[in-house]
């Protein structure tokens, strides 16, 4: 999934925040193992010494607080879609243009940073697996709830359809260099089902 612009200046940020909102950044319009410490503290202009400090275990630990960090942003979204009683198709076009959003920035076409660290980092790391699978268990769940009156197999089925659809058109968004190609896709495939 994408995530939303931050409002504040770089420089307003505390320093941790800094740091990971350039390794989000970097990682989305580079890829994990393209993007290297010095490229992200160069973009958070914070010194080596607060990297290793607050990321001792360096960028796999970045990575997972990334991924922390996105799963905060998309359950935010989700839980607001709950209980506003959205059912799945509302939500899936709804994450589809969260996603859209995020893709879109003024100086790079980003890329999903689930679909990036699933592909980059999942084969090495444990935590970073770890930290995805739970961000998409968590998800899921929320997903499911939009399937009324169909079993909890089902409902669970029928969510993974939903995040797999939007993490797919959120790559060929990227693919066509247009965000809302994203939006489209789900649209068009939630209306037929």
């Amino acid at each position: 999934m994408a995530q939303t612009q931050p409002t504040a200046k770089a420089d307003e940020r505390p320093t941790r925040e800094r740091i990971l909102r350039a390794g989000v950044r970097l990682f989305q319009a580079q890829g994990y193992h393209g993007t290297g410490v010095a490229a992200i503290l160069a973009r958070s202009r914070a010194p080596k010494g607060s990297f290793y400090h607050h990321f001792p275990d360096g960028k796999e630990a970045l990575a997972v607080a990334a991924v922390g960090w996105l799963a905060g942003e998309v359950d935010g979204f989700l839980d607001a879609q709950v209980a506003a009683g959205a059912d799945a198709a509302a939500m899936a076009v709804g994450l589809a243009e969260h996603a859209a959003r995020g893709l879109a920035h003024a100086d790079s076409m980003r890329g999903s940073l689930i679909a990036i660290l699933a592909a980059e980092a999942v084969p090495g790391s444990a935590a970073i697996t770890a930290a995805l699978q739970t961000a998409v268990d968590g998800w899921l769940a929320r997903l499911a709830t939009g399937f009324a009156g169909t079993s909890p197999a089902e409902a669970q089925a029928r969510a993974r359809e939903i995040l797999a659809l939007v993490e797919g058109a959120t790559v060929m968004a990227r693919i066509a260099g247009r965000p809302g190609e994203a939006v489209a896709i789900v649209r068009r495939a939630v209306e037929r089902s």
